[in-house]
């Protein structure tokens, strides 16, 4: 039993210090087909009871969660709310607002809005404190089909080194449709 845990926690530690260089990304289409993005190879969509855990104490939870033994997510929310790409700036200076208050706490690395694709994408990039702990979180949304589309990519911050680059990555390759 205990080598068995043992393999187990050194098989989740060799996930998560691969160098990014290591890392291969393969092209996907999530959110029924509306938007191609890039995500890691090995990372498997979250379950239902995963999801139910993970998101147990939140108002929401997202669409679509990709993950590699639950140490590295990306997740997506194709909400309710309308949008187009006039309305991304919008919702940039809004979520800035939002989350600067949120996470008071937090290291700022950037915020705003970049043309991805031919596309307004606006995004947020921070260290927040966390359960005893600091997490690297990008999040990036733009408009898909008149619909707000959330993206969100954490990790631990010992593994930001290793992952920072491989997010910006996700985040540039996204194609949605308009």
């Amino acid at each position: 039993m205990k080598s068995t845990l043992l393999l187990f926690i050194l098989g989740l530690f060799l996930t998560a210090a691969r160098p990014a260089s290591e890392i291969e990304l393969v092209k996907k289409r999530v959110l029924s087909e509306r938007v191609e993005i890039l995500i890691p190879k090995g990372f498997e969509v979250m379950t239902e009871q995963q999801m139910d855990f993970a998101y147990a104490k939140a108002q929401s939870r997202p669409s679509v969660i990709f993950t590699n033994n639950n140490l590295i997510s990306l997740a997506f929310n194709y909400s309710d709310n309308d949008a187009d790409q006039d309305m991304v700036d919008i919702y940039s200076a809004s979520f800035g607002k939002t989350y600067h208050k949120q996470y008071k706490d937090a290291t700022w690395f950037g915020d705003g809005v970049k043309n991805i694709n031919n596309r307004k994408v606006g995004y947020l990039e921070f260290m927040k404190p966390e359960m005893g702990h600091e997490v690297y979180t990008l999040v990036f949304f733009t408009d898909v089909e008149g619909k707000l589309m959330i993206c969100t990519f954490n990790c631990a911050d010992r593994q930001k080194p290793e992952w920072e680059p491989i997010a910006k990555q996700i985040m540039l390759s996204l194609k949605a449709k308009g």
